[in-house]
């Protein structure tokens, strides 16, 4: 019988998409739940077969996808952040010790990792508490989507697109030590149009790239490529005390602000969040009864041509590379 909690996550960087990697000392993940999974199209060949019971088909194209969803640590949400965005750019905060990772979304499609994959892929290895380990390699993120709100720490959820799966023997596991910790609720602070804000109970900032895995006649069951299906999107939901009609106005107008988060772990590890374009796309009024008024209102980011970006995530960490 397996356990979750005797399991573990592994991520190990790709040179070549689809390689697969094994995972070295200190690659692992302290996940909350995982499902990546491995699915088998299949396809009818005959229909006119003169009896009532379905026929044979065959199987075809091989599919990996799922979602890891974990704290977001300041040690292993790099990984993420740069296949959520394939550019990452580093400077020293503390010689030796501190870096700061900037990512940006990429500015055309020309900026791809490979003519087979759009953004750094990774080999995740999935130990079950079975005996061995699962391979998923070539994996890129999808979407990746940043959760904030009390009481918890900062929840991350990675949705994968993969290439192939494999059995492999599972490694040892070395979790991350230092920080210790994850991005939690009480050190995060908001701004809205340049001034903090109490307003925002709850927030999610999510990426969504829109990967699709292509299949090519090429003597594989598996996907020969993935590609994008439209543009990186940046959408924001939340929840918001309606004390003033400030952001419904916003809404109404469609007013142009800023939205920007901040957390940090020790002083020292530090995630910031800054969407220099952010527009309500929905603002729901609505009395629900008794208790306060609240507003479950939802949000894009746009490209700023003054930051050369539609979003822009910079991570404090003691990884000088992903």
């Amino acid at each position: 019988m397996g356990y979750g909690f005797a399991g573990f996550i592994g991520i190990a960087r790709e040179t070549n998409w689809g390689s697969g990697i094994s995972v070295a000392s200190g690659g692992y993940i302290e996940a909350l739940n995982e499902n990546l999974a491995l699915s088998i199209d299949r396809f009818d060949y005959k229909n006119i077969i003169g009896t009532l019971a379905a026929p044979d088909d065959m199987a075809g194209v091989n599919r990996v996808a799922g979602d890891i969803a974990f704290a977001a640590h300041p040690v292993t949400l790099g990984y993420f952040l740069l296949s959520a965005f394939n550019q990452d750019t580093v400077t020293t905060v503390a010689s030796g010790f501190l870096w700061t990772h900037s990512f940006k979304q990429p500015t055309d499609s020309g900026s791809a990792f490979s003519t087979t994959a759009p953004s750094v892929p990774y080999s995740i290895e999935v130990f079950r508490d079975v005996g061995t380990s699962v391979q998923y390699a070539g994996c890129l993120i999808s979407a990746l989507a940043l959760n904030f709100a009390p009481n918890q720490a900062v929840q991350a959820t990675a949705s994968l697109i993969g290439r192939s799966q494999s059995i492999i023997a599972k490694t040892t596991p070395t979790f991350p030590n230092s920080p210790s910790k994850p991005f939690a609720s009480d050190t995060v602070s908001l701004q809205l149009g340049g001034s903090a804000t109490i307003k925002i109970e709850a927030l999610n900032i999510s990426i969504e790239n829109q990967y699709e895995g292509i299949p090519a006649l090429n003597n594989s069951t598996y996907i020969a490529m993935i590609r994008r299906t439209g543009h990186q999107m940046v959408n924001v939901t939340g929840t918001l005390d309606f004390t003033n009609h400030s952001e419904f106005d916003f809404f109404i107008n469609q007013t142009e602000t800023t939205l920007k988060v901040s957390a940090t772990v020790a002083q020292s590890y530090q995630l910031t969040i800054d969407i220099p374009r952010f527009v309500y796309t929905a603002f729901p009024l609505g009395i629900r009864g008794k208790e306060r008024v609240m507003v479950d209102f939802t949000g894009k980011g746009f490209y700023h041509s003054g930051s050369g970006t539609g979003i822009e995530i910079k991570l404090t960490t003691t990884r000088s590379f992903y």
